[in-house]
C-alpha cells in the first residue's frame, strides 16, 4: 500500500502540475481556453499533378461501380501532420481511395496541416473557432477513446448505412471499439503494422536459420527468437541484439492480451492477466540476460542502422521504415536483395499466433461541416482495400515506390493475414491521461519488464490504480448519455 499511495500522491503531483502548464503548453487540448490556444501556422504542401496509365484508369473505374449515392458537397477537409492521400513533391503517390472519390463523386480532400506535437491542441482551436474540420487519424489509438468526452469527436452513426454491403466485413470490428451505445472510430481495417527487420547476410553469416523460412514452418517463436538472440549478442565485440524503442507492446501483445481495452463500450484492463504477466516474465528475460540494445549506453537512441553494417541482429518497429524510396530504407539496414522482414515471434504458450495490428481507422471531427463527405470517402477506402484490381495497383505500388520484392510482398500479405485472424489492440496511450501515465510507463508499467523491474513487483499496485482512473472513465461516458 505504501508504494500504491506513493503512485497516487505523485500522479497528484503530475496533475496539479498539468493544469498549471496547460495556461502555456500545447499538449492537453481539455485544459486550454479560446483565448489561450494558438494554432499551427500553415504549411504549404505542395501537391503534384499525377496521371494514371489508361489501363489504371479503367481499373479504377470498374472498381468505382461499386460506389454508389450522390455527393452534394464535393470536399472534406482532413487535418494532420501528414497527408497520405495526394501525390506530392516528397515522392509520395495518390492513394488509390482518393483516385476512386475522384471518379465516382468529383470528391476533393483539402489537407489543413499541422504538427505531431500540437495537432491536438490545434484541433480544440479549430473546433472551438467552427472551422469544420472534419477527419483525423485515429489509427494509433493515442486520443481515443480519451478525446469523445473531451468532446473532440462525434458519432458517425447517423451518417452511417451499415446495410451498405462494402461494411458488412468491417461491422463487427467497427463493434469492438464502441463507446457506450456509439460508434466513434471509423475502422476501414485490421492491418500490418510491426515487424521483426533483419540482414539475411548478418543471418547466414552466424549459421542461423533464416526467421522468415522459420515463420513459414511454423517455428518462428519467443524460443527461436531467444535462442539467436543469445548466439549472437557480444557488446564487447560491439554485437547486439534487439534494438527499437517499440519492442515492448508487440512483444507483449503476443501473448494475445493487451493491457488496456474495450469490453462492451466500457474501458477494461487486464493487467492482472497470466497470460500478460507470461510476456513480462519474458521481456524481463531478454533485459536481464542483455539480449536488449541497451539505449542508456548510446545516449538513449535507437541504432537500426547497426543492422546494415552487421553489429545488430533484429529491429523490431513500424513497417512504415521500409514504406519509403529504397534509397532511404537501405541506408539503415542493407543491401535491398539482403534486407527481410517478419512478423513478431509467436508466444509458444498461446493458442494463436497473435500480433499487435495496425489499425487503419479514422475519427469524425466534431463540428465536421461534410460528415456526409467523410463517410463516402470511407466507402471509397473500402473498394481500395477489398477490390482486386486495385490490390494488383498496391502491390505494383510498393515495388515501384517502395522497392519491395515479391517476397516481401508475399511476407507483407502473410502478416496482414494474421493482423485480420489474431489481433491484439491495446488502448492504454489512448485512454485517460491519468492512466496512460501509469500503465505506459518505464518505472511501474507495461514497459517497467524492459526496464528491469518484475512485473509482480508493480503489477497489483498499478492494477489498483488504473482501475481507478477507467471507473472515472466510464462514469463520464455514462454521463454523456
Amino acid at each position: 500500500m505504501k508504494n500504491l499511495k506513493k503512485i497516487f500522491a505523485g500522479l497528484t503531483a503530475l496533475s496539479i502540475a498539468g493544469s498549471f502548464a496547460a495556461c502555456s503548453s500545447e499538449e492537453d487540448p481539455a485544459e486550454t481556453t479560446t483565448a489561450e490556444i494558438t494554432t499551427t501556422p500553415a504549411v504549404t504542401v505542395e501537391i503534384k499533378s499525377e496521371t494514371l496509365s489508361s489501363e489504371a484508369q479503367e481499373q479504377i473505374g470498374n472498381a468505382a461501380d461499386q460506389l454508389t449515392g450522390e455527393l452534394e458537397n464535393k470536399t472534406i477537409k482532413w487535418f494532420s501532420f501528414y497527408d497520405p492521400f495526394h501525390a506530392t513533391t516528397s515522392g509520395n503517390t495518390k492513394a488509390l481511395s482518393l483516385e476512386l472519390f475522384e471518379t465516382k463523386y468529383d470528391g476533393n480532400i483539402e489537407y489543413i496541416q499541422t504538427t505531431w506535437e500540437n495537432r491536438f491542441n490545434d484541433l480544440s482551436t479549430k473546433i472551438i473557432g467552427g472551422d469544420g474540420v472534419d477527419f483525423i487519424a485515429g489509427g494509433d489509438l493515442d486520443s481515443f477513446p480519451r478525446g469523445v468526452p473531451n468532446g473532440q469527436y462525434q458519432s458517425f452513426d447517423q451518417y452511417m448505412d451499415w446495410s451498405n454491403p462494402l461494411w458488412a466485413e468491417q461491422q463487427a470490428l467497427n463493434d469492438q471499439f464502441r463507446i457506450g451505445d456509439n460508434h466513434y472510430l471509423i475502422c476501414t481495417q485490421s492491418t500490418a503494422y510491426y515487424g521483426v527487420m533483419y540482414n539475411r547476410s548478418t543471418i547466414e553469416a552466424n549459421g542461423f536459420d533464416d526467421p522468415a523460412e522459420l515463420f513459414e514452418k511454423g517455428e518462428w517463436n519467443w524460443d527461436t527468437f531467444k535462442s539467436m538472440l543469445t548466439d549472437f549478442c557480444d557488446p564487447d565485440n560491439a554485437q547486439y541484439g534487439l534494438d527499437g524503442w517499440f519492442n515492448e507492446k508487440p512483444l507483449m501483445m503476443s501473448a494475445g492480451v493487451p493491457s488496456v481495452v474495450l469490453k462492451d463500450g466500457q474501458l477494461a484492463t487486464n493487467l492482472k492477466d497470466p497470460n500478460l504477466e507470461r510476456a513480462m516474465n519474458f521481456m524481463y528475460d531478454l533485459n536481464t540476460s542483455g539480449l536488449k540494445y541497451d539505449m542508456n549506453l548510446f545516449g538513449w537512441t535507437e541504432h537500426p542502422e547497426n543492422i546494415g553494417t552487421g553489429n545488430e541482429l533484429f529491429y523490431i518497429g513500424g513497417l512504415y521504415t521500409l514504406e519509403s524510396d529504397p534509397e532511404i530504407w537501405t541506408k539503415t539496414f542493407g543491401e535491398q536483395e539482403n534486407v527481410m522482414f517478419v512478423p513478431v515471434p509467436k508466444d509458444p504458450n498461446a493458442d494463436k499466433h497473435y500480433v499487435a495490428a495496425g489499425l487503419e481507422a479514422y475519427l469524425l471531427c466534431k463540428g465536421a461541416q461534410n460528415p456526409d463527405g467523410v463517410m463516402r470517402f470511407m466507402e471509397c477506402i473500402l473498394v481500395a482495400n477489398a477490390d482486386p484490381q486495385t490490390q494488383e495497383l498496391a502491390i505494383e505500388k510498393r515495388k515501384n515506390d517502395f522497392g519491395w520484392s515479391d517476397e516481401m510482398i508475399d511476407m507483407y500479405n502473410k502478416s496482414v493475414q494474421l493482423a485480420r485472424e489474431n489481433p491484439v489492440y491495446d488502448l492504454c496511450v489512448g485512454g485517460p491521461q491519468d492512466l496512460a501515465d501509469i500503465v505506459d510507463s518505464a518505472e511501474y508499467g507495461i514497459r517497467a519488464a524492459f526496464a528491469g523491474t518484475e512485473w509482480a513487483t508493480v503489477r497489483d499496485e498499478v492494477s489498483d490504480v488504473a482501475e481507478v482512473y477507467i471507473n472515472e472513465f466510464n462514469e463520464q461516458v455514462a454521463a454523456m448519455g
